[in-house]
């Protein structure tokens, strides 16, 4: 059986793996970051460790290409999810991205993102590098450590879909998504109380030539 899948009113959330060595180039860069403070703490009340990674570091370790690329892939994939009937074309186009922004996440033991979006780009991601031991939780409900990425309303949940997903990361996982798609991040403890849950996260924007 041959078959499309149509759905053109909705984004996805693009999942990968990060190469090896382009894992190992980022941890080497947060290392620096996080261990030294080397970079202006910008954490909110949520995230007490948050620090911005110059992007000309990237281009010094040649990492920078491919996440432009990645970026690129997705802008891709949406617009030909968005326009089946103009794929061919949306695949011969052109596409610029650039990357705006990106930052390194030092979660600790009980901190927690409530449900956001991110402003002033086109597509955000999220790369996980350290992942401690949770403790189990004591709420049901709710996964340690977990993201949750949340639907618009009129995406709520019907018989054969459903409004959340909820994510447990492994060490190298790479999430890219629509900018505006709404996500939270849960708290998590550890048994020292000292557990680092250590990801990136990065905007992105693109254009067309």
């Amino acid at each position: 059986m041959n078959y499309e899948l149509l759905q053109p009113w909705s984004t996805f959330v693009m999942k990968t793996r990060l190469p090896l060595d382009i894992f190992d180039k980022m941890l080497k860069i947060t290392e620096e970051i996080v261990e030294n403070n080397t970079a202006e703490n910008m954490g909110s009340g949520e995230m007490k460790e948050q620090f911005p990674i110059d992007l000309k570091i990237l281009e010094k370790e040649e990492v920078m290409e491919y996440f432009l690329q990645v970026c690129k892939q997705y802008v891709i994939l949406a617009f030909s999810q968005a326009h089946p009937e103009n794929k061919e074309n949306i695949e011969k186009t052109k596409w610029i991205t650039r990357m705006t922004l990106m930052w390194v996440n030092s979660q600790r033991d009980n901190e927690y993102f409530p449900l956001h979006a991110h402003m002033n780009c086109h597509m955000s991601s999220v790369m996980y590098l350290k992942i401690p031991k949770y403790l189990p939780t004591r709420n049901p409900h709710t996964t340690p450590g977990a993201i949750e990425f949340t639907g618009v309303p009129s995406r709520s949940p019907t018989f054969l879909g459903r409004g959340t997903l909820e994510v447990q990361p492994r060490v190298g996982d790479f999430f890219i998504f629509a900018a505006d798609q709404q996500h939270s991040v849960y708290p998590f403890q550890t048994q020292d109380g000292n557990g680092e849950r250590r990801s990136i996260s990065m905007n992105a924007a693109f254009e067309a030539k």
